[in-house]
């Protein structure tokens, strides 16, 4: 929240893998019930609007969320003379509920393809193939339907999470992946520049 304040975007985005506190001390779920509650009262301080998907590491959605805090998973939401389409489900990894096959993944986005133009953000949780997508072993983690989809629709930028090890920028694909919360990174809709800004370090 603080980068927010700091730097006043337009809208934050969040490409998925939002809960993860505590699953080591309890059960995943009761563990990632616990983690949205949190999620939540911190997103509802933010100073502009947030968008967001889940990530195949959540085992929930988050639950009763204000106005400000817009899942677009599935759905356009416009923002001025651009749009966000989002979609969170990603192939086969963990066994999670935000997962889907290949050919089912194809179909939802069949279905969604009309909604992508020119001038949307599309925002996935898993990487187009070939896309920074090298995971485990340099093995192509991302799916072909979701780099179908934009060869064929022309987004204005692709923005996802999914692969740790690849997080950065390769043409309009950002890769936003990260392990903590302390950096985010900044885009100029527009013009398309782009900087990785860091929070300031907590207390001691």
């Amino acid at each position: 929240m603080g980068l927010a304040c700091r730097y006043a975007p337009d809208v934050v985005v969040l490409a998925g893998d939002l809960l993860c506190a505590g699953a080591e001390i309890l059960p995943v779920e009761k563990a990632h019930s616990f983690d949205a509650e949190l999620v939540i009262d911190i997103l509802e301080g933010m100073p502009c609007p947030v968008v967001y998907i889940m990530g195949n590491d959540d085992m929930i959605e988050l639950p009763h969320r204000p106005e400000s805090i817009i899942s677009v998973n599935l759905r356009r939401w416009e923002m001025g003379r651009y749009n966000i389409v989002g979609y969170q489900y990603s192939l086969p990894f963990m066994a999670g509920i935000f997962e889907k096959s290949e050919d089912e993944i194809a179909a939802d986005l069949r279905m969604l393809a009309p909604l992508v133009d020119p001038q949307t953000v599309f925002v996935t949780h898993s990487p187009a193939y070939g896309i920074l997508d090298s995971g485990i072993l340099n093995a192509h983690a991302g799916s072909r339907s979701i780099l179908d989809m934009i060869m064929a629709r022309h987004p204005h930028m692709h923005i996802h999470g999914h692969i740790h090890q690849c997080a950065g920028r390769h043409g309009i694909h950002w890769n936003v992946a990260n392990f903590d919360c302390h950096r985010a990174t900044m885009i100029d809709v527009d013009t398309l520049e782009d900087e990785v800004v860091e929070a300031d370090p907590l207390p001691a």
